[in-house]
């Protein structure tokens, strides 16, 4: 009564997973910054000491660490392999003493015999060198000479931490050639404690057992359960070998339960034990501040162990140590009101037994209300299976659709119709939610009649809003808070909000924003946790609009980072997109482009999100030089309609390449299209961009071009201001743009109105102000990375060319012949000729390779 799992697809060729190789170095910012200072550094301490259990990534940063003082002549030394020196140096088993600068790196450093510890401690003396010292504390103390060395402050000791939650992301998605799936991806980084090796281990055991099936293009994880390498359990053996029964049967249980209260660990085992596997630093009691109880809680020390025991016990000691845990509680009841009811009953399912009806609702509750979406898929999975009925039928649908794993809820939808008609009306609802987040809209609309009126006019505002038609769901949305449905009004406000940003009334969404926090803080147990999300993401992109871009980006990174935090899937994706957005209207476009590119987490979504990546991410691309800008990550074949409410920025990314390949003309076209759209769809924020990015690619505004639009915000009004100056070549209003950009940290856009009114400064004769103006948009540039736009090309010139010389140098540039620009552009050869001509002479150039270098130089002339 239920879809089939996925499987292994057949042995073949082009369906074998492979490693990737080359992993990112992610999650060590901090450590490298404080390795850098005291390489750097002439006095103070002679050296580092990173300490740290087996896997937590010692040598690694050794690794890298040495390139941050590449004067530095390199030895490197491990107890299991000949000492190495990076060039003609010391012999590294002598003083190092004749060596005029150098870098002694010891990995493993517990390890070494006693005739090499002289060494280390005549390097840690001598003014000419540098240590890098690692050195591995599985519940093990420093080694004396160690100690000694770190005790007399001649080395910072440096106790490496466990990945974080965004690091352990960035590796993840790095691990397998096509990419791991989100849903897949978090459970990785959820069981593996941030620890690296263990996550390349499980990927690397995943891959040789097969464990893996491609859907989606990526790869998942077949099952619930992750493989448990046989590396881990030979570094975990060690640590357990010497345990007693009652002390396995402790930490057993702490695994399994997944970091429970310290009370409810007291009432399996006394006092005594507790201290003891503390005192081999084999438990942690963790401070219960940041639990919602206040209670402290129990943890597994290392993550290897922890992994170890939760991921490879059978099910029959699973089952055994589950009716332990039962019984030190007498019975089921006490632990339901006071533990973790998902761990509870997903124990219960991991040693095959069926959660009692009351623990499986507690616990399917909590999954969807703290959007752990693959446990919610799982539990609601097993709900299905053993209480079967319309309730846990809509509960699985609703799962399937929130993790927007469509394949499965289209075979399910099909089983369940075929258990009665009862079961596919309970079932409406869920098809209908799917219809939307996949974008059939046809479909979705056929679907409506067959729904209650409130729940036709939720999908009539939700659809209209992704279609980009925003005065209709402004208004829906409006009449829905009024008079719809309670359940719907909080995402009727939502839509609200984001409908009146793309209208150009932030500060209307921001009034907005007040009364739904009200309502909230009123209700907290009312509305989702999603919906309260969304509602700090969406005020976020308010005060966006307004040009609040400091106030925003605190809240973009607060949002993102507990979504990556707590393993949201797909809403760290979403979080991420938003975050994004901002740093590039900033000019970060680089570090925007890393929230934008289509990892795993943008691979597995809802349709809307998916083209939204696809589109931002083509946006951020055009604006770096030619030589860094990645494969085209914008989806084949993309219409209008297809982008709905992203179809000015995908006009503009249209417009872009249509400019870059000469077609100015059809350029003009796609944005004049664009802003009569956005016009008639009431979205005068839209227009606004679409209008800016005209005058940013030097092209005509349209015929009909509005006399004015109704703009609140300072960001959106220097848009349009930014469009009106160009037009008009007002120095001084193009003067006040410059500078409204620039205080609200839009560094690119201000970059480019310094740029433009360096060249108004030139056409007037005014050669000292524009010089300044060159100057400012320069020091702006610094703090934007690598870009190449438009207005930016041939900065600083002493000379002035027009629009048209700046065309045509582009194209030339770029690599075309003269004949060939001038088939683009619809000009004679000759003519060709005779304007670069003139740009040779301007700028300086004596071919097309100095025109490449010159266009995008920034230092002054």
């Amino acid at each position: 009564m239920e879809p089939m799992p996925l499987s292994p697809f057949p042995p073949a060729a082009d369906r074998q997973p492979v490693l990737a190789t080359g992993s990112p170095f992610v999650g060590r910012v901090g450590e490298l910054e404080q390795i850098r200072r005291v390489l750097l550094s002439r006095r103070g301490p002679r050296g580092i000491l990173v300490a740290g259990p087996s896997g937590i990534g010692k040598t690694r940063l050794l690794d890298e660490a040495p390139a941050l003082a590449p004067r530095r002549r390199l030895i490197s030394l491990h107890p299991h392999a000949e000492a190495a020196v990076s060039g003609p140096g010391p012999d590294p088993y002598r003083s190092p003493a004749t060596a005029d600068s150098w870098l002694l790196c010891v990995d493993d450093a517990h390890l070494l015999g006693p005739e090499l510890w002289p060494l280390l401690h005549e390097a840690a003396r001598h003014p000419a060198g540098k240590l890098l010292v690692s050195v591995t504390t599985d519940g093990h103390g420093l080694p004396p000479e160690l100690l000694a060395l770190w005790s007399d402050r001649a080395l910072v000791r440096m106790d490496l931490q466990p990945l974080d939650a965004t690091g352990v992301k960035e590796l993840t998605d790095s691990l397998l050639e096509g990419g791991l799936g989100q849903t897949s991806a978090a459970r990785l980084a959820q069981w593996c404690g941030g620890s690296p090796r263990l996550l390349r281990e499980v990927a690397r055991a995943a891959v040789e057992q097969g464990l893996l099936v491609r859907s989606e293009d990526c790869w998942h994880f077949a099952g619930d359960r992750l493989p448990v390498p046989p590396s881990v359990l030979e570094l975990v053996d060690p640590q357990l070998r010497d345990l007693d029964e009652a002390g396995r049967a402790v930490l057993e249980l702490v695994a399994l339960a997944g970091s429970p209260r310290l009370a409810s660990v007291e009432q399996f085992c006394d006092t005594g034990q507790l201290e003891e596997l503390e005192r081999r630093d084999l438990l942690r009691v963790v401070d219960g501040s940041s639990d919602p109880s206040g209670e402290p809680r129990v943890r597994i020390a290392h993550p290897l162990a922890s992994y170890a025991m939760s991921c490879g016990l059978p099910p029959l000691r699973r089952r055994r140590r589950l009716r332990d845990w039962v019984a030190a509680h007498q019975g089921l009841t006490p632990l339901m009101a006071d533990d973790d009811c998902l761990r509870l009953a997903e124990w219960h399912l991991d040693a095959h037994e069926t959660p009692p009806r009351a623990l499986l609702d507690r616990a399917v509750e909590q999954s969807l209300r703290d959007l752990a979406l693959p446990s919610a898929v799982r539990l609601t999975r097993a709900a299905w299976r053993h209480y079967p009925g319309t309730d846990t039928a809509e509960l699985h649908a609703r799962a399937l659709t929130a993790s927007a794993d469509f394949p499965r809820l289209a075979a399910f939808l099909t089983t369940v119709r075929a258990c009665g008609p009862g079961y596919a009306r309970a079932l409406e609802r869920a098809e209908a939610h799917s219809m939307l987040l996949q974008a059939r809209y046809e479909e979705l609309d056929g679907l409506l009649p067959r729904l209650p009126a409130g729940e036709q006019a939720y999908f009539r505002m939700t659809s209209r809003y992704f279609q980009g038609r925003f005065s209709d769901a402004c208004a829906l949305a409006g009449a829905l808070r009024r008079n719809g449905p309670a359940e719907h009004a909080w995402e009727a406000g939502l839509i609200m909000m984001g409908s009146l940003c793309h209208m150009g009334r932030p500060e209307q969404a921001l009034s907005l924003y007040t009364a739904l926090r009200a309502e909230l803080d009123r209700a907290p147990g009312g509305p989702t946790k999603f919906h309260a999300d969304s509602l700090e993401e969406l005020h976020a992109s308010a005060l966006h609009y307004c040009g609040r871009f400091d106030e925003a980006e605190r809240i973009y990174w607060r949002e993102y980072a507990q979504a990556v935090q707590r393993h949201h899937v797909r809403i760290d994706a979403q979080r991420g997109l938003a975050l994004g957005h901002l740093l590039h209207d900033r000019g970060t476009i680089e570090a925007a482009l890393k929230y934008f590119t289509f990892t795993s987490s943008y691979r597995v979504g809802w349709r809307q999100w998916q083209v939204k990546a696809g589109i931002h991410a083509a946006l951020a691309v055009s604006c770096l030089p030619a030589d860094r800008r990645p494969d085209d990550p914008l989806p084949d074949g993309l219409t209008a309609g297809d982008a709905g409410h992203c179809a000015m920025f995908l006009a503009v990314v249209q417009a872009r390449r249509h400019h870059e390949s000469g077609d100015t003309a059809a350029a003009g076209r796609v944005l004049h299209d664009a802003v009569a759209g956005a016009l008639a769809d009431g979205a005068h924020a839209d227009a606004a961009i679409g209008l800016h990015e005209c005058a940013r690619l030097s092209l005509p505004a349209p015929e009909r071009a509005p006399a004015d639009l109704h703009l609140e915000g300072a960001f959106l009004r220097a848009r349009w201001a930014y469009a009106e100056a160009y037009r008009s070549g007002e120095p001084k209003l193009m003067g006040r743009v410059a500078r409204a950009f620039a205080d609200m940290g839009a560094g690119l856009f201000a970059a480019e109105a310094y740029a433009e009114l360096a060249r108004f400064h030139q056409r007037a004769g005014g050669a000292k102000a524009a010089t300044a103006a060159t100057a400012r948009a320069r020091e702006l540039l610094r703090g934007c990375g690598p870009v190449d736009t438009p207005p930016l090309r041939f900065l600083g010139r002493s000379a002035l060319l027009s629009d048209r010389e700046r065309l045509i140098a582009g194209l030339a540039a770029g690599g075309l012949s003269d004949k060939e620009v001038a088939e683009r552009l619809s000009l004679s050869v000759r003519t060709v000729n005779n304007h670069l001509y003139r740009v040779y002479r301007k700028v300086g150039a004596a071919n097309r390779r100095d025109l490449r270098v010159l266009m995008t130089r920034r230092s002054a002339v």
